[in-house]
């Protein structure tokens, strides 16, 4: 049994080939004062293999949310969540998805994949910054009274 005192990381996947947002974003999350742990691929055929636990994700730990952008190259976005829709391992894990796109065919199929939560990439920094609080109230249960 684990000791109450003791508080785990939430483990945070990001899918994301620029990694200019990704400092952004691990930014955003610190000023949220919570513990966690960022998983970043940089890539579609990186994150194939994660979720299908190939090579060096053979063993890799279940995340708490994936944050997937839509534009990747070589693989999409779009790929890279109906593989993870797939994954039995992966259910019941949020799934959200960033991206500049807002395009209605997109979020037509963000909807068929049930997607938790739509989340518009900033064009400034302190928007970028409200995305930190988007991801922590996503990962963490709400407190009791």
């Amino acid at each position: 049994m684990q000791h109450p005192s003791i508080i785990r990381a939430a483990r945070i996947l990001v899918i994301e080939d620029n990694r200019s947002d990704v400092f952004l974003l691990e930014r955003a999350l610190k000023q949220q004062g919570f513990l966690f742990e960022l998983v970043h691929l940089l890539s579609g055929s990186e994150a194939l293999a994660f979720i299908r636990g190939q090579g060096p994700y053979a063993n890799a730990a279940i995340p708490n949310l994936i944050l997937v952008d839509l534009n990747l190259y070589k693989f999409t976005g779009e790929d890279i969540l109906r593989e993870i829709r797939g994954a039995v391992r992966f259910q019941g894990v949020p799934v959200c998805v960033w991206s500049s796109s807002r395009s209605q065919r997109d979020e037509l199929v963000l909807k068929e994949l049930g997607i938790a939560q739509f989340i518009p990439k900033p064009s400034g920094l302190d928007q970028f910054m409200e995305i930190g609080k988007i991801i922590k109230d996503l990962v963490l249960p709400p407190a009791t009274a």
